[in-house]
C-alpha cells in the first residue's frame, strides 16, 4: 500500500515521491477472541501472529494485556529497582471488571491473582509489589472482561522511571536494536512466559561486524507462568552498537529490556521489544538544539538478506533551508545492526523534526531511537524507544494511561502524516468522561509538521489518562518527566485508538 508523499519533501534540486508505508509495530500486538480468556493450557500453534496494539472497543467480550515486568525494590537491574505500577484505564461509562495475575522470577513461587474493578471514566493503578513482592522482577497479565479498556505500566528505579504500553499478545520472536554495554552499563533481558508449558528460547546478539550466539543462551528453558532474566554477564561487553534477537523454538513469550546507563548515557529505561521486523517505522520526537547531545537511531536487520534502508527527515521547511538534504540510504547487512546520529545530516535545521525509515525488503527491519539530553550542567539523561508502524498511519486518535503529573512543557509530541494543515485537541479522562483541556481544544498542526504541546497546571489534565485527537492522521509520543524530582525525561509511544 502506498500513501501520498508528504509536503515539503521535494527540494528545488531533487524531487522524490516519499512512500509512507509502515507495517505493524512489534511493540505489542492484539489477539482477541470472542468469549476467550487466558488459556488453561499452552496452545501455542493456535495463536495468531502479533498485530499492532490499539485501544479495544467494548464490543469485545474480553481482552488480555501482558505487562513485561518492573524491577522490585532494591533488586532488578543494578539492584536499584523501586517497583512500579500497572494502570488499567476504563474510558467507558460503565464499571470495568479485570483480573490481574502477577508472575515472578522467584522459582517455585506461584502466580498471584487479584480482582480489580475500575470505575467508569477512570483508571485503577495497582502497585505491583503489593500483589507480589518476591523475585527481582514481577510481571502482570491483565484480563479485562468485556474489553473496552487498555493497560500500561510504569517501572520505577533509583535512576528514574520508565513508561511503556503493555502488550496485548505474545510472540515467538522479539527484537531489540539499541542495547548498550559500554562504561559498565547494566542490562537485563526480561522474558515472561504466561502459559503453563515451558518455553524454549534461543538468544543471539549482533553488532555492525559480527553475530554471536552464546552457548548458555541456546535452548534455554523458561518455566511456565514465570519470568526468566538474562543479565549483562551473558552479553557482549563494551558495545555501543548491539542488537538482541530472542526467539522461542517452543512457546510464545513477552520480552522487555531493562537498562541502567552509565557514562555518556545516564538514567534508566524499561521497554518492550519488537515481536517482528517491519518495512517502515516512524518517530515523532526529534530535535536539534543545545539541549540534545545525541539523537541516535539503530537499525537491525534480522533477516537473511542484505537490505537498503531509506531515511527521510520530515517536519522542517526546505524553502527556508535550501542546503539541507533530508534523505539518506544505508545498506544493512543480513543479521547486522548499524547506528548513526542525526548530526550526520549536514545542515539539519535547529528545532523539531520527525523521521521515517523504510525498506523494500519483505523481511523488514527493527529501529530504535535513543535521545540523550543534557541536564543540570554536565549531567546526561537518555531515553530509548521504538517508533510507530504502518497500521498506525490511519489513526487520528491516540490514548495514554500515563502522562505528566506536574505542569510540563512540550510533554506531547505530535507528527502530522498528512500534507494538509489540521488541528489537535487534547482531552483528559475524568468523572464526566473525556473533556477537552482548556486552551488545548484546537491547537494548529502544520501540514507534514510536528508540534510539542505543554500541559499546564489547574486544567484537570495532570495525573489522569490523556487522549489526543486530530483532524489529520498523526503519530503521538510522550516526553514525560522522570519521577522523584529527577532531571530528564522518559519517552514512550502512545496507543492509537
Amino acid at each position: 500500500m502506498k500513501l501520498p508523499s508528504l509536503s515539503g519533501v521535494v527540494t528545488r534540486r531533487r524531487s522524490l515521491l516519499v512512500v509512507l508505508v509502515v507495517v505493524p509495530l512489534a511493540l505489542v500486538g492484539v489477539v482477541v477472541r470472542a468469549g476467550s480468556t487466558a488459556p488453561t493450557s499452552a496452545t501455542f500453534a493456535a495463536l495468531a501472529p502479533p498485530r499492532p496494539p490499539y485501544v479495544p472497543t467494548q464490543a469485545q467480550l474480553s481482552a488480555t494485556w501482558f505487562c513485561a515486568g518492573v524491577p522490585m525494590p532494591d533488586r532488578g537491574v543494578g539492584d536499584r529497582g523501586r517497583g512500579g505500577v500497572v494502570s488499567i484505564v476504563n474510558p467507558t461509562d460503565t464499571p470495568l471488571q479485570a483480573s490481574l495475575t502477577a508472575f515472578t522470577t522467584e522459582q517455585g513461587v506461584a502466580p498471584i491473582e487479584q480482582q480489580v474493578e475500575v470505575a467508569a471514566f477512570s483508571a485503577s493503578q495497582i502497585d505491583i509489589a503489593t500483589v507480589q513482592s518476591q523475585g527481582s522482577y514481577v510481571a502482570a497479565m491483565v484480563e479485562i472482561i468485556g474489553g473496552g479498556g487498555f493497560v500500561e505500566q510504569r517501572a520505577d528505579h533509583a535512576d528514574g522511571s520508565s513508561v511503556s504500553p503493555c502488550s496485548n499478545t505474545t510472540s515467538d520472536s522479539w527484537f531489540l536494536a539499541d542495547n548498550y554495554t559500554l562504561n559498565d552499563s547494566r542490562e537485563d533481558l526480561v522474558i515472561v512466559n504466561p502459559y503453563p508449558d515451558t518455553a524454549i528460547v534461543n538468544i543471539s546478539f549482533s553488532t555492525d561486524e559480527s553475530t554471536r550466539s552464546p552457548q548458555d543462551l541456546q535452548g534455554m528453558p523458561v518455566e511456565g507462568r514465570s519470568i526468566k532474566v538474562v543479565s549483562e554477564e551473558f552479553m557482549p561487553k563494551d558495545e555501543a552498537i548491539l542488537a538482541a534477537d530472542i526467539r522461542a523454538s517452543r512457546g510464545r513469550i513477552v520480552v522487555a529490556r531493562a537498562q541502567r546507563y552509565q557514562g555518556e548515557r545516564q538514567g534508566f529505561s524499561l521497554a518492550l521489544a519488537s515481536p517482528a521486523a517491519f518495512p517502515e517505522w516512524y518517530f515523532a520526537e526529534g530535535e536539534r538544539s543545545d539541549d540534545v547531545a545525541f539523537e541516535r537511531y539503530s537499525i537491525y536487520n534480522p533477516g537473511e538478506r542484505d537490505v537498503t534502508v531509506d531515511v527521510t527527515v520530515l517536519g522542517v521547511s526546505l524553502d527556508d533551508n535550501p542546503e539541507f538534504v533530508p534523505f539518506r540510504s544505508d545498506l544493512v547487512p543480513a543479521g547486522k545492526v548499524i547506528s548513526y546520529t542525526t548530526k550526520e545530516f549536514e545542515n539539519l535545521p535547529d528545532g523539531r523534526h520527525f523521521l521515517s525509515f523504510s525498506t523494500e525488503s519483505d523481511s523488514g527491519i527493527v529501529v530504535e531511537r535513543g535521545i540523550t539530553r543534557r541536564e543540570g550542567g554536565n549531567s546526561y539523561v537518555t531515553a530509548v524507544s521504538m517508533g510507530a508502524p504502518q497500521p498506525f498511519l490511519g489513526y487520528t486518535r491516540w490514548s495514554m494511561a500515563f502522562c505528566a503529573t506536574v505542569a510540563t512543557e512540550n510533554v506531547l509530541v505530535v507528527a502530522n502524516l498528512d500534507y494538509a494543515d489540521g488541528t489537535v485537541t487534547v482531552k483528559a479522562l475524568g468523572p464526566g468522561g473525556e473533556q477537552p483541556v482548556p486552551g488545548l481544544e484546537s491547537v494548529p498542526l502544520p501540514a507534514s509538521g510536528v508540534i510539542a504541546i505543554s500541559i499546564p497546571a489547574g486544567v484537570g489534565a495532570l495525573g489522569v489518562p490523556i487522549i489526543v485527537e486530530s483532524s489529520q492522521r498523526i503519530v503521538v509520543e510522550r516526553s514525560i518527566p522522570r519521577r522523584d524530582d529527577r532531571l530528564g525525561r522518559t519517552s514512550a509511544l502512545a496507543l492509537p485508538g
